[in-house]
């Protein structure tokens, strides 16, 4: 193991140690807030008529298109009244078409004085019902007509449709609650609380200000296995009114889903942080350890003995922590091999790469971290 040493000869007995070399990097205020994913539309598809399920014509969890038929209704019914308002508005005609020959006649013949006034007033009123049953004819062909579309369910927007809730066969009607729901995912909403005094610090300067400090922090999205989301979102909703029961202020984010990665009801990790920053030491989270006086990390000194360093840590860069005291760029620090050393004991240490995101270790081959 000494021989595979990039360091040199090691002292008889050395305990080999995987070290990382730390390196600065612009840190920039942030904050993490456990959030979680909805979608940025919701339509439940009920049924307005009452009738039977006769057709299923959509995949459960498939993506529809606007306007698209997902259900058919039996429509019996619906066409059996659309007959009858037919009918009635044939004979709502036809009745008027009378009406309105006898009140021509009866004004003809009034002007001759062969017609009282109370006759002819008579007329004037059946012909001013028989106008009034026509309206209410057409108002039922209307109806009647609008009845028979809705045995047609159709998707409102293009999204993915959800589960059906009926099969084929059963009844449902406007008091069945929904018999699907299709959503739209693109984008997707993220929604976090924030506490009373930072909203209030964000607001102070005024909605103007709020809105540009709002367009000018970066968003972005760690998934619950850990990974990162690849598309940065933005601010898009605060609420006007505090929850009195937890002191917070309901926020929203939006981030854009073409893969359709992100599903409605996740919950994930929103990092917030702002445009500039400052130069720290990034030290791995592996590295560090902690008692009841405080965090602590081993370094290999330049005699490569084991050193015991105090560290004030702050925000967390992907699998490295930004070091706040303590640390200095250069300083190597162990990653590997923690248990097996103390404060003191001389090491071989060997230089390793770490992933800033995901903290695999991987070797150094020369290169420069």
């Amino acid at each position: 193991m000494t021989g595979c040493s990039e360091q040199g000869d090691a002292p008889p007995g050395a305990v080999a140690v995987s070290i990382v070399k730390l390196q600065t990097s612009e840190v920039r205020p942030s904050r993490e807030f456990v959030a979680r994913t909805s979608a940025s539309a919701r339509a439940d598809v009920t049924a307005r008529i009452e009738a039977e399920i006769r057709e299923v014509l959509f995949a459960e969890g498939a993506r529809v298109a606007q306007g698209q038929v997902l259900i058919r209704l039996e429509d019996t019914r619906a066409s059996a009244e659309l007959r009858q308002a037919e009918a009635e508005m044939t004979a709502a005609r036809a009745e008027l078409d009378s009406a309105r020959r006898n009140l021509q006649r009866g004004e003809d013949v009034a002007g001759k004085g062969f017609l009282s006034a109370a006759d002819l007033d008579k007329l004037k009123d059946r012909f001013s019902a028989a106008q009034s049953r026509l309206q209410a004819a057409e108002a039922g062909i209307e109806k009647a007509r609008t009845n028979l579309e809705y045995a047609e369910l159709k998707a409102p927007f293009d999204g993915w449709v959800g589960r059906l809730n009926y099969d084929v066969g059963a009844v449902v009607g406007p008091g069945a609650g929904p018999i699907t729901s299709v959503l739209v995912t693109d984008p997707m909403y993220v929604e976090f609380q924030v506490n009373e005094v930072d909203f209030i610090n964000f607001r102070r300067g005024g909605a103007d200000s709020a809105e540009a400090m709002a367009r000018s922090l970066d968003l972005s999205l760690r998934l619950p296995d850990g990974e990162p989301y690849e598309q940065p979102g933005a601010l898009d909703f605060a609420d006007v009114q505090t929850d009195a029961s937890t002191g917070t202020v309901a926020v929203r984010a939006v981030f854009p889903n073409p893969g359709a990665v992100l599903v409605p009801g996740l919950y994930v990790t929103l990092r917030v942080a702002g445009q500039s920053g400052e130069t720290r030491v990034l030290v791995p989270q592996v590295a560090i350890q902690e008692t009841i006086e405080g965090k602590f990390v081993l370094l290999v000194d330049e005699q490569d003995r084991i050193v015991q360093r105090f560290i004030k840590t702050g925000p967390r860069e992907g699998a490295l922590l930004a070091v706040e005291a303590g640390l200095e760029e250069g300083n190597r620090v162990v990653v590997e091999g923690l248990q097996k050393v103390r404060a003191g004991v001389a090491v071989n240490p060997v230089e390793k790469l770490i992933d800033p995101d995901t903290g695999a270790l991987a070797p150094n081959n020369g290169n420069s971290q």
